[in-house]
């Protein structure tokens, strides 16, 4: 109608806004990738070798996208996937997604990098589902705490990831000496966690003992 949009219509452009609303370091930590970006390359070339094929005359009156996967209903086969350190775009990350997952009657998968407690974020899904993304813990007492509070806050499956069992080399985020973790940034399911509160509780007590600190 001869109005121009406020939000960029094409991809290229909305990544392009988005970066120059970003800081520095949310620009190093959501664009950037480990090493020289070569799996980022073939993670997006893999991805455009996909074709969607239209299929004309085929007595199709009414669409129906709606599908289920691991007894979550979905009315697409679309979920939101886990973003940690969120916050290094915007305060209480978890939450706007959330709000905006719930909005577009999409499920989201919690990240345990997230900068919201999960139930917190439970709560601005709404009747929206929602799965949790659990990043094994080798204190098996915390992995339990993160399972029975997922399950508590009522979600539907967990999403186990197995590929970080240290951090990558991220040279965009290492060239800026940024690291949003130690900063605070995308700890909030373990610093609202009762054993990760304990395991503090115990290293601290065993600095004092030793008389580092």
């Amino acid at each position: 109608l001869g109005r121009t949009p406020d939000v960029p219509t094409d991809a290229a452009a909305l990544e392009a806004a988005g970066e120059k609303a970003m800081s520095r370091r949310a620009r190093a930590y959501v664009a950037g990738g480990a090493g020289e970006g070569t799996t980022m390359r073939h993670n997006r070339e893999a991805f455009e070798r996909w074709r969607i094929v239209p299929r004309m005359l085929h007595g199709t009156a009414r669409r129906d996208l709606t599908t289920t996967v691991l007894g979550t209903p979905l009315r697409a086969p679309l979920m939101l996937a886990p973003v940690g350190a969120g916050e290094l775009i915007r305060r209480d990350s978890d939450v706007h997604i959330a709000h905006g997952a719930a909005a577009a009657r999409t499920p989201y998968v919690f990240s345990s990098q997230g900068c919201n407690p999960m139930e917190e974020t439970a709560r601005a899904m709404g009747d929206t589902p929602f799965w949790y993304q659990l990043y094994w813990s080798t204190d098996e007492p915390l992995v339990d705490s993160m399972i029975q509070r997922a399950e508590a806050a009522g979600a539907r499956a967990l999403v186990v990831t197995l590929d970080t069992t240290t951090l990558g080399w991220r040279p965009q985020d290492l060239n800026l000496g940024s690291l949003p973790f130690a900063r605070g940034q995308g700890i909030a399911q373990y610093t609202s966690d009762p054993r990760f509160r304990e395991i503090v509780r115990e290293l601290l007590a065993e600095a004092l003992a030793a008389g580092e600190l």
